[in-house]
C-alpha cells in the first residue's frame, strides 16, 4: 500500500467478548477509498475460561504462544493474511486499513503437549467478525476441540453455469462417525439454519432474523429433511462415512467437472426429482417442500446442521414476521440435539462491497466463524472437507472445534472417501 500511514486495532483481552470499547486515537489521511490509515493491528489469544484446566498445564494462563492468527478483509478476493503470536499470545500485523474483517485463531497442540495432557488429539480455534477502526480493541478466546460424534467431513456445494443458469443438483455431503461406537443415522435431522444468507437484502431481513439466527437454545430452520428407519436400519459404525447426494445420479454427464453421484448413500427426497432406487431417501419433514421439487439446496453460503433423532411434529414453533412480505413458519431443533454445525460462506467479493452483513450466522456455542470460501461457477473441482488431527479408537480423528473457518480447507471432491 502507498501511505506510510495504517489504521490501528488493539485486540485486546476481553473475556469472552466480541468486542470491547476502546478510546479513539489519531486519524491519519484517508486512502483512495477513504479509509483512514494509522499504524499496525494487535491480537491478543488467550484460552476460553471453559478450557482454564488446559491453559493452567500448558503455562499458557497469559496466552497462546505460538497460535496462527489469520485476517480477511470483506470485499476482497478470499485470502488469509496471518502472524503467529509471540510467547504471551500476541501477533502483529504492521499494515492494516480500515474496514470489517475476519478474524480467526488457530492452535494445533505438538505431539509433547499431547503427551503432557494425556490426550489423543487435541486442537484449539476461535473467530469472530470485526470492524477495524481507530481503537478499536477485541480478543480471540480459543476453545478446544472436541471428538463428539456424527460430524460433516465434507461438503460440496458449489455449482457450475449451464446454459447462462446454474445448475444445483449436484450437491452432497458426508457424514462421519468420529466417536468409537457404532450410531444409527434413523430419525436423524438434516437442514441449513433460516434465513435470505448472511447478508442484508434491503427488506429489513437481518433485523428480522436476528433473534432466531443467534438464539443460543436452539437453531431455527424452515426446511428439513429426516433419515428414514425405525432406530437401528442404518448403522453407522466408527471412522466410517456415508454420502448423502441433493440426486443420486452421474452429474458428469452434465458437466464433467462434477461428481459422479449415482452410488451415494442417500438422497434427498423432493417433489419432482429423479429417484435412484439404490440411494434411501431422505423425505422432506419442514414446513413445507423446498421450491423446484428437487429437495433442500444447501450451496456453499449456509449453515448446515445435523441433529439427534427428534419427533418434528412434537418441536417448538413461531412465525417469522418479515417486513414487506409474507411471514414465515420456523422450526425450531434444541441445542442438546445438535450434534454438527457448518457455517459457511463463498468467495464473493463483490457481493460483499455491495451488501451489509447480517453478522454471526448462527449463536457461538454452535459455531463461531463460518468457512469454506468457494467461487461459485469457478471453483467446481473443488469441496470443502473438515482437517484431521490425530487417531482415536483406531481410526482417524476429525477436528471440530465449532470454528469452520479454521476445522474446514479446500481440496478436490472425495465423496465417500476421506482424503
Amino acid at each position: 500500500m502507498e501511505s506510510s500511514y495504517w489504521v490501528g486495532l488493539a485486540l485486546g483481552v476481553c473475556a469472552l467478548t466480541l468486542a470491547c470499547g476502546g478510546e479513539g486515537g489519531f486519524s491519519g489521511p484517508p486512502d483512495d477509498d477513504g479509509n483512514d490509515l494509522k499504524p499496525g493491528l494487535t491480537t491478543a489469544v488467550r484460552v476460553e475460561a471453559a478450557a482454564s484446566e488446559l491453559a493452567e498445564a500448558l503455562g499458557w494462563t497469559r496466552g497462546v504462544p505460538g497460535a496462527e492468527v489469520r485476517l480477511h478483509r470483506l470485499g476482497t478476493d478470499f485470502a488469509w493474511e496471518t502472524a503467529t503470536t509471540d510467547a504471551g499470545g500476541v501477533a502483529r500485523f504492521p499494515d492494516v486499513i480500515t474496514g470489517d474483517y475476519r478474524v480467526a485463531a488457530y492452535r494445533p497442540l505438538t505431539d509433547a503437549e499431547v503427551t503432557e495432557l494425556g490426550q489423543s488429539a487435541w486442537a484449539l480455534g476461535d473467530g469472530l467478525h470485526q470492524n477495524v477502526h481507530d481503537g478499536s480493541q477485541a480478543s480471540l478466546m480459543l476453545g478446544p476441540a472436541h471428538q463428539g460424534s456424527v460430524v460433516f467431513s465434507e461438503i460440496y456445494g458449489t455449482a457450475p453455469f449451464t446454459a447462462e443458469t446454474s445448475y444445483d443438483y449436484s450437491m452432497f455431503f458426508e457424514l462421519y462417525n468420529n466417536s468409537d461406537q457404532t450410531v444409527f443415522l434413523d430419525g436423524m435431522i438434516f437442514g441449513t439454519t433460516l434465513g435470505t444468507g448472511n447478508i442484508e437484502t434491503g427488506a429489513g431481513s437481518c433485523i428480522a432474523e436476528d433473534r432466531y439466527r443467534t438464539d443460543p437454545t436452539g437453531i431455527w430452520a424452515h426446511f428439513l429433511h429426516q433419515f428414514p428407519g425405525s432406530g437401528a436400519e442404518y448403522p453407522l459404525a466408527p471412522g466410517a462415512t456415508v454420502v448423502v447426494a441433493h440426486d443420486a445420479v452421474d452429474h458428469s454427464q452434465i458437466d464433467p467437472r462434477l461428481p459422479d453421484l449415482s452410488g451415494a448413500d442417500f438422497e434427498l427426497e423432493g417433489t419432482g426429482d429423479p429417484d435412484n432406487p439404490n440411494a434411501v431417501n431422505l423425505p422432506e419433514v419442514g414446513v413445507r417442500p423446498f421450491p423446484l421439487g428437487h429437495g433442500l439446496r444447501f450451496h456453499i453460503s449456509a449453515t448446515l446442521f445435523i441433529a439427534s433423532p427428534l419427533d418434528v411434529d412434537a418441536l417448538t414453533r413461531d412465525v417469522q414476521r418479515i417486513p414487506n412480505s409474507q411471514d414465515v413458519e420456523l422450526i425450531k431443533i434444541p441445542a442438546a440435539a445438535v450434534l454438527d454445525v457448518v457455517a459457511t460462506d463463498d468467495d464473493d467479493a463483490l457481493e460483499e462491497q455491495q451488501y451489509t452483513r447480517c453478522g454471526a450466522q448462527v449463536a457461538r456455542n454452535f459455531d463461531r466463524l463460518e468457512g469454506g470460501f468457494i467461487k461459485h461457477g469457478v471453483d467446481v473441482g473443488l469441496s470443502i472437507r473438515r482437517l484431521g488431527r490425530g487417531q482415536a479408537g483406531g481410526h482417524p480423528l476429525l477436528q471440530d472445534t465449532n470454528t469452520s473457518g479454521v476445522d474446514f480447507i479446500k481440496g478436490p471432491y472425495t465423496p465417500g472417501r476421506l482424503p
